[in-house]
């Protein structure tokens, strides 16, 4: 069975966006893969399709459209989704560090050449398996929460119950945090000291005494942990990049 992808074309000349879904279409012949192509004319277009929603898996983004440009979709789109995969087309080459804020994997500079657009959208394809969101899932009762591991600051043990934060959440159960400690460490998490897990994504620095978080909150490390909180971090980084 062919891998599913759903794309989305969005670039304001029509016959370049014609032109770009004939190659993703014939792409996806080369390669057995069945890519579901919708195209549209304006940003505004996709964002009202789907009501402020975004199911694609990847965006073949024109920059500059109409009144909302493609950078400015690309911030709407992350904001509903970090594992879209982003493209840019584009007929200018200033637009690197506003790419790197929505994390676009790559620019095409138009008009596009068949072998670079069929090399992009094969390492687009890898880079999606590499970004499936994977969820940590909580029964309560007859409730079921489903909790993003990237959206998880850190839990930790208070007396018989677990404490997890997350955005500006927190939710607690009864458990030991032993009987989450695997799960959470094969995804990302260190222990910083005894009863809790940080999680690798938001630190911003590791001292000998704490880790300071992205959000600026401080979260104690102790000195045995230390060495192994440091290196998991420096891993961490080194195979994100």
């Amino acid at each position: 069975m062919k891998e599913r992808i759903r794309i989305a074309i969005c670039e304001d000349d029509q016959a370049e966006r014609e032109y770009i879904r004939s190659l993703v279409l014939a792409w996806g012949e080369e390669n057995e893969k069945s890519c579901q192509v919708d195209d549209y004319a304006s940003a505004e277009q996709l964002i009202f399709s789907f009501d402020n929603q975004f199911p694609y898996s990847l965006y073949l983004l024109d920059i500059q459209m109409g009144q909302v440009s493609g950078m400015e979709l690309a911030r709407k789109i992350r904001e509903k989704d970090k594992t879209a995969v982003i493209v840019f087309l584009t007929g200018l080459k200033d637009y690197a560090l506003e790419g790197y804020e929505v994390g676009a994997l790559r620019y095409l500079i138009k008009p596009v050449r068949e072998e670079e657009l069929f090399a992009l959208l094969s390492q687009a394809t890898e880079e999606l398996a590499t970004r499936q969101e994977v969820f940590f899932v909580l029964e309560q009762g007859s409730e079921v929460l489903k909790i993003s591991y990237e959206d998880i600051w850190y839990l930790e043990s208070s007396g018989h119950y677990i404490e997890l934060y997350y955005d500006n959440q927190k939710i607690q159960w009864k458990a030991s945090l032993g009987s989450v400690q695997k799960e959470f460490e094969q995804n990302g998490f260190v222990m910083t000291r005894r009863g809790t897990l940080l999680n690798l994504r938001k630190i911003a620095k590791v001292g000998r005494t704490e880790c300071i978080l992205d959000n600026g909150k401080c979260v104690a490390v102790s000195r045995s942990q230390y060495k192994k909180v440091n290196e998991a971090f420096i891993e961490y980084y080194r195979h994100r990049n």
